[in-house]
């Protein structure tokens, strides 16, 4: 009686905190799955395949395979991902979608020393393992292309609501305009949600903007934004670049079709998804003992302007 009133107390405990049985933590008692987890944020997003191709090469080197799970910016397939490593049902996990308001559930993996790093996007201030672009300088190169061809309105269409990734680029926007000397309208500053129909959308906000605010020309968080940019611009019977020029970020092999020959940041995404998966198989070698003294990893590799088609110098 008394050990089935234990037991009882004891589950009733396992509900009310919520507790995951670490599979990881128990060393040698547990068997590795031989799987590694990528989290993507959007798997319809053509940014994501040279990740996930050069995580799998490399994980496959060294014995693992990698699943790749898609959240869809969703805070709780988020969570229902990371539990899976706090079960130990995969022996790690590389994350893109770090997102400001899903740094609770991403701090807890830090709490418990699990096996994670970050690939393309991080959180500041996390302190955890993570390979990401130069995104300030990619764009503060893009703005200053715009601005030596000419263009004195240029507005930054932005991405996700509390990514990093749209903070640094449009950071780098800014200092580019202000080391211009040049004014930056609040209605600059726009929301395309890193997607083809907001973006698409919010070019026809831009365009109609009175003559003296209108922009000539439009920096895209990336390639997919851009593309609903250049849309929109044809649309509105727009000619791009004379009457709107666009660039964009990622260099996506779309960006290079004949019809679109669109200027681009390229963001190294393979070597992304190599170096963050070579850390984590790193990690996976080592003790969380060792895990503790060892220095955090942060890679930042450097981006690159991909300048296409003829832009035109801005007519004054």
């Amino acid at each position: 009686m008394l050990a089935r009133i234990k037991k009882e107390r004891i589950l009733q405990a396992i509900r009310e905190l919520d507790y995951v049985p670490n599979a990881v933590a128990r060393g040698l008692r547990v068997r590795r799955s031989q799987t590694l987890s990528l989290v993507v944020a959007d798997i319809t997003n053509p940014f994501y395949p040279d990740i996930a191709k050069a995580c799998e090469e490399a994980a496959q080197e060294a014995g693992y395979l990698v699943n790749i799970i898609n959240t869809n910016e969703d805070g709780q397939r988020l969570a229902d991902a990371l539990r899976l490593l706090r079960e130990g049902k995969t022996d790690g996990m590389i994350i893109t979608t770090a997102l400001e308001k899903d740094r609770t559930v991403l701090k807890e993996l830090k709490d418990y020393a699990l096996p994670v790093v970050f690939a393309h996007r991080e959180l500041p201030g996390l302190d955890m393992d993570s390979v990401v672009s130069d995104n300030f300088n990619g764009a503060v190169a893009a703005t200053n292309h715009l601005l030596g061809l000419g263009h004195r309105k240029v507005a930054f269409m932005g991405g996700v609501e509390g990514s990093e990734i749209t903070r640094l680029r449009k950071e780098g926007y800014l200092f580019a305009m202000r080391q211009s000397g040049l004014a930056i309208e609040s209605e600059w500053l726009i929301s395309g949600e890193a997607r083809y129909e907001p973006s698409y959308l919010a070019t026809k906000t831009l365009m109609e903007l009175d003559s003296s605010k209108r922009p000539t020309a439009i920096l895209n968080i990336n390639d997919v934004g851009a593309i609903g940019v250049i849309d929109a611009a044809y649309d509105l019977k727009l000619n791009v670049p004379d009457d709107l020029a666009v660039v964009g970020f990622d260099d996506l092999f779309i960006a290079n079709s004949r019809l679109i020959q669109l200027t681009t940041v390229r963001i190294p995404r393979y070597e992304l998804g190599k170096r963050a998966t070579l850390i984590l198989l790193e990690k996976l070698k080592t003790s969380a003992r060792e895990v503790d003294v060892k220095p955090t990893n942060r890679i930042v590799l450097p981006v690159e302007l991909i300048v296409r088609g003829d832009l035109r110098r801005k007519r004054a």
